[in-house]
């Protein structure tokens, strides 16, 4: 439908109501300009500020820790009975601005001496950080409030403060795990699964790992020489991790870097050791037994036994107990418990006191010159000189094929000991087998028991040596006795050989 050209024209063609619409919008369209008008005339009147320009607001700074810094905060439009403020919202922990300054007509307050506040006739508002800390760190806001409306209009400004790494400790640092008297002393307790956390702080943030002290050698319980995390995980603790742990952060090459050094201690059941386990004394002699003690924590409680009687004597100190017998007797020897106990567990130790003989050395020789004998020489280091004993020797021939001992018995010889004789002893074997490999087994006894076993092997020739011309006039020797104590084989047939060459002579 087309527009009418005039008013009288449509009015004539008999379209009245729509020039009514017509004239009802362009009215409209005056009365909502002209309330706009009267709007921002009573505003301005009432005093309410304009908005605040993007420019010098919603930016972020960045300082040095111990500098200045400066925001400013440009207003326009501000009547003296609005309200300006400076607000601060830290980085953590606060949810809501702290105010900073306040000024509502004439009327200033300030809540911290830290902060300057300057404006310039309720235009420009400035406000300075003296020497910034790290705890500046957040979120600086300049509001403004309008009297009438109130309505609010802000701008906010970020600052951010770098400063060099620093390590404040390792964690954990409280009882049980830290002794005031030891500060970076960590103490855990074996088998626990222990974990180091290095308290870093920087900004930029720190890369911070953990290693093994300067100086030693030792890996860290993964293997590795370094562990790239703030967090060192040491699973089932024992005393082989105990040491000095490093824990080093860095901002960087060449920007920043600390160091922390921490012992970690393992809390344990005491460890004990024995200074001379099998004890040999003569009878009357004075005896000495010395327990040593690892026991962290302290204190360490040592209790002697002989045998499973409870014994009164015994003297500790925190790392060594010791039982003492100034005169040994026949029924001294025994055997002998130390028994040590903390609070996290118990260990002992055992001695026995004997006056069973020592053990002999063998020196002879591997291979034998003779076919059918053997001389056997050992050493003998004896303790006890006034108890009498006897050597004994056991020899068997060895079965190579099946790599075990015959079943055939073994051979005894005895021999009386003689004090006034030197420490060196011999004794010749008779009656063996020609190229053939021996086992010996030789030992000391008295009155108190058998010694220890000393184990021997030597062979015997295969082909006897030829006497040389100056021995072939040589007397004879003497029958010759074999190892039990019997005339051998071969001294027998020459003994009748000779009976019957006497008696075809005759």
């Amino acid at each position: 439908m087309h527009r009418c050209a005039g008013y009288w024209y449509c009015l004539y063609q008999g379209r009245r109501k729509e020039v009514f619409r017509e004239r009802g919008l362009y009215t409209t369209m005056i009365l909502q300009a002209g309330l706009m008008l009267i709007l921002a005339y009573l505003a301005h009147a009432q005093g309410a500020p304009g908005a605040l320009p993007s420019t010098s607001g919603g930016k972020t700074v960045t300082s040095n820790e111990g500098e200045s810094v400066e925001f400013v905060c440009t207003v326009t439009g501000m009547k003296i009975n609005d309200t300006f403020a400076w607000t601060f919202t830290p980085k953590v922990g606060v949810a809501r601005g702290l105010p900073l300054f306040q000024k509502q007509g004439e009327n200033a307050q300030q809540t911290s001496p830290w902060y300057t506040f300057v404006d310039n006739n309720r235009t420009v508002w400035r406000m300075t950080i003296n020497k910034v800390q790290r705890r500046d760190t957040g979120v600086y806001s300049c509001v403004v409030l309008s009297s009438r409306s109130q309505e609010i209009q802000s701008e906010n400004f970020t600052l951010v403060v770098r400063y060099p790494v620093q390590i404040n400790g390792v964690s954990p640092r409280d009882p049980p795990y830290v002794r005031p008297e030891e500060p970076n002393v960590i103490y855990f307790n074996e088998t626990e699964n222990a974990t180091l956390l290095c308290l870093s702080v920087g900004n930029p943030i720190p890369d911070t790992f953990w290693r093994r002290a300067e100086g030693s050698r030792r890996r860290l319980q993964s293997g590795e020489i370094f562990s790239m995390s703030k967090t060192l995980n040491i699973y089932n603790i024992s005393v082989d991790d105990e040491g000095i742990y490093t824990c080093e952060a860095r901002q960087g090459e060449g920007i920043s870097r600390d160091v922390y050094n921490v012992t970690v201690r393992v809390q344990h059941a005491p460890i004990v050791d024995e200074k001379q386990d099998l004890v040999r004394k003569r009878k009357g002699s004075s005896v000495e037994l010395v327990c040593i003690i690892d026991s962290d924590p302290l204190p360490a409680t040592a209790l002697w036994y002989k045998g499973d009687n409870l014994l009164t004597v015994g003297t500790s100190t925190q790392h060594r107990s010791r039982l003492v017998i100034t005169k040994l007797s026949h029924k001294d020897y025994h055997n002998y418990t130390c028994v040590v106990t903390n609070i996290l567990g118990t260990s002992s130790c055992q001695f026995v006191i004997t006056g069973r003989p020592v053990k002999p050395t063998i020196i002879s020789s591997h291979l034998s010159p003779k076919m059918h004998v053997n001389t056997l020489e050992w050493t003998y280091e004896d303790y006890d000189t006034e108890t009498e004993k006897t050597f004994r020797i056991y020899y068997q021939q060895k079965n190579h094929k099946k790599g075990g001992l015959k079943g055939m018995p073994f051979y005894e010889v005895g021999l009386k000991f003689n004090p006034q004789k030197p420490m060196h002893y011999n004794t010749t074997i008779h009656d063996l087998r020609a190229n053939s490999t021996y086992s010996v087994v030789l030992f000391a006894v008295n009155a108190y028991g058998q010694g220890d076993e000393e184990e021997f092997e030597f062979r015997t020739a295969a082909v006897e040596r030829k006497k040389g011309r100056d021995q072939k006039n040589q007397p004879t020797a003497a029958p010759q006795v074999g190892g039990n104590g019997h005339m051998t084989s071969s001294t027998m047939a020459a003994i009748l050989m000779s009976i019957c060459s006497a008696l075809l002579l005759l």
